[in-house]
């Protein structure tokens, strides 16, 4: 009996200490990186690297097809360094176009009703000035999500500036007690949405 018992308390910690450092099968493809206001380590797609909002605003300014809406950007860039907005960046092999940013927020409990003021803010309020550039967007998404513990609210939309498209996704997430914005922009019809699977606990 006694060494049932004790094989049996031996499986569950080797069960135990192997599932701590096995990777969930949704983030195969990705490395743990540090948010720092979240004050969290996520997993976020490997080919991405985190970088500063300066180096993406000499990126843009270096671009080779710099345009109205490159300008657009590069001086959204200044202004968030200016105001001292808390910005983390990713882009992706280099390119900036193909970025993850992580911007925080005030707290704010999050619920079902929250899609439509998000999309109204959006669309009615914070798209209006690149819209004047002749910037064009499609709403693909606009829904409310649950991930254990977090509450989101994801928007996607398909957006358009003369031959270029760019896939433009903003999630608003409440997470413990911390609200926070998740924007991803890609060249590809990639949202990263198992990113959200970071905050299920």
């Amino acid at each position: 009996m006694k060494n049932i018992l004790l094989t049996f308390i031996i499986l569950i910690f080797l069960s135990c200490k192997s599932d701590k450092n096995e990777i969930p099968p949704e983030f195969k493809d990705s490395n743990l990186q540090l948010v720092e206001f979240l004050e969290k380590k996520i997993y976020i797609p490997k080919d991405f690297k985190k970088t500063s909002i300066e180096t993406v605003a000499e990126l843009i300014k270096n671009s080779p097809d710099l345009n109205e809406l490159s300008e657009y950007e590069f001086q959204k860039l200044e202004n968030f360094k200016k105001m001292g907005q808390t910005v983390e960046m990713f882009i992706k092999d280099g390119n900036y176009k193909n970025n993850i940013s992580f911007q925080s927020g005030n707290y704010v409990e999050l619920t079902k009703e929250a899609v439509e003021v998000y999309v109204d803010l959006l669309e009615n309020h914070l798209f209006v000035e690149s819209e004047s550039f002749g910037v064009e967007r499609k709403r693909l998404e606009s829904k409310f999500l649950t991930y254990g513990i977090s509450k989101v609210v994801k928007v996607k939309y398909l957006q358009t500036f003369g031959e270029e498209k760019i896939f433009l996704t903003q999630y608003l997430v409440t997470y413990k007690l911390k609200t926070f914005g998740i924007i991803v922009a890609s060249e590809s019809d990639s949202d990263y949405q198992y990113i959200l699977k970071n905050f299920k606990k």
